[in-house]
């Protein structure tokens, strides 16, 4: 096994120094940071830390971003493909057909709580490609056919209105994410940053623990055996490798294991499942970081509703989100971190890029398509969704363009404490490092953000699901 890794590490680095060349030497412009007090070096972060938020794309979250940095006079502006002013998709007609005399045009979606949209396998391939969702052309027009759709079978579920599946094609922008806007145009982000496949949240949320999904395409209840997946996590990764790490919880009962994904994978209960010392309430993250005890590499998780699911009020998650933020920058674990946001897939919400060819993570294929399936593999990536590093060693306003996804986190983990990689998927991964300036600290005194408003949201309808179960 050991030997098996090193050489996957080895492809990897192979993998990772052609996409760079690919990409121009790792994307992005390269923005000078401030003169700081002191240099350093990758080793110069003792801890990472990663937060994954629920099913919403670059365009629907961070589109607006440009717009926002000409008016803050914050460089990079125009270095961020954002969301085409007149991006459109073909409405559906209620005969079932695409009608494109008569599209729907990106808006301003201002109901910060909004009716759920379905993503699964099937579906997220006709976002790819509508009509031939199996082809390797993305047509990128099935956004609000698929959001219609939905709504329609759930036409009897109280305050669904959207049959016209006009929600796809809605973005937010700093009137309602001040936070994100802010902490996506201080410090670095990616618009090259897509989820791992073309699907629904558990498998992605399986590769960035893992780098595969075992070729489980959706939800591991729907398969005949809905156990655990017997496979190495990074967290088993880091246990043979001396590397310390928890799990931090927010949820709303106080209960510390109320839902992880690391239940995906039977390690879970081989390391005590509820009773693993290593995973703990959320409350425990800011104590950690201000004694300077926080492990190697850290995981917030957060339940209860506050995941910005739609269905959810995204106001109160980002603002839970904030506040895991706040804890760090102020703390005395600062200068010695990086943390990262990101967010599991797109949830059928539009977003104007292609999703990337990727390598496949191994030789499984999806398991149990049925003959109405997408009859596809795991060779490309899903669609893009918000990435942004912080870190007082990040660069200002920088904007990577380098091809990124949830293994890339892996791959940052991997490179910094010397570990061998997962699966091919990781080892080929970028590792996210333009995005960082170890000549001078750039944030050594973090920047103010703005506080994150939550306004009081209507009732709008949606699936209730069990955690970990979401679409």
């Amino acid at each position: 096994m050991q030997s098996r890794r090193e050489f996957l590490q080895l492809v990897g680095s192979l993998s990772t120094s052609a996409l760079l060349s690919s990409c121009g030497g790792g994307g992005g412009t390269t923005r000078p940071s401030s003169p700081g007090s002191r240099s350093g070096s990758l080793q110069s972060i003792e801890h990472v830390v990663f937060v994954m938020q629920e099913n919403r794309s670059f365009d629907h979250y961070f589109g607006m971003l440009p717009d926002y940095r000409r008016r803050n006079s914050i460089p990079g502006a125009d270095d961020i493909d954002g969301l085409p002013a007149h991006a459109s998709n073909p409405s559906f007609t209620l005969d079932g057909k695409l009608d494109p005399a008569n599209s729907v045009t990106v808006f301003h979606q201002t109901a910060v709580r909004h009716d759920n949209l379905s993503c699964t396998w099937n579906e997220t391939h006709r976002n790819w490609n509508y009509l031939a969702p199996a082809s390797r052309t993305a047509t990128l027009d099935g956004f609000v056919a698929i959001a219609a759709i939905w709504s329609r079978n759930n036409a009897s579920r109280p305050g669904v209105t959207d049959f016209e599946g006009r929600r796809a094609m809605g973005f937010y922008t700093d009137n309602e994410l001040p936070f994100y806007y802010a902490l996506a145009s201080q410090f670095a982000i990616s618009d090259r940053y897509f989820c791992s496949a073309l699907t629904h949240t558990q498998p992605n949320r399986m590769y960035l623990l893992a780098g595969t999904s075992f070729g489980r395409i959706t939800s591991l209840k729907n398969y005949p055996d809905p156990s655990p997946v017997e496979g190495m996590t990074i967290f088993d990764l880091l246990n043979e490798h001396g590397i310390s790490w928890k799990i931090y919880i927010h949820a709303r009962n106080g209960n510390p294991n109320a839902f992880t994904y690391y239940r995906s994978f039977k390690s879970y209960s081989r390391n005590g499942g509820a009773k693993n010392p290593r995973i703990v309430d959320g409350t425990v993250f800011a104590v950690d970081a201000q004694n300077g005890t926080l492990p190697q590499v850290s995981m917030i998780e957060v339940t209860g509703g506050l995941d910005e699911h739609p269905g959810n009020n995204i106001q109160q998650g980002a603002s839970v989100i904030r506040s895991y933020f706040v804890d760090l920058m102020h703390s005395s674990s600062w200068t010695k971190s990086a943390m990262m946001l990101t967010y599991d897939e797109h949830g059928a919400l539009y977003d104007h890029v292609p999703p990337a060819p990727a390598v496949p993570p191994d030789d499984i294929a999806p398991m149990y398509l049925k003959p109405t399936d997408v009859q596809t593999g795991f060779d490309r990536f899903g669609f893009r969704v918000p990435f942004v590093m912080v870190s007082p060693w990040a660069r200002k306003h920088y904007v990577s363009h380098a091809v990124a996804d949830h293994t890339s986190i892996l791959k940052f983990i991997e490179t910094r404490f010397g570990l061998p990689s997962l699966t091919r998927r990781d080892a080929a991964a970028h590792d996210l490092l333009d995005m960082l300036d170890f000549s001078s600290m750039s944030w050594e005194t973090p920047p103010n953000l703005p506080e994150q408003p939550v306004t009081r949201a209507p009732g709008v309808s949606s699936v209730t699901f069990a955690e970990g179960e979401h679409f």
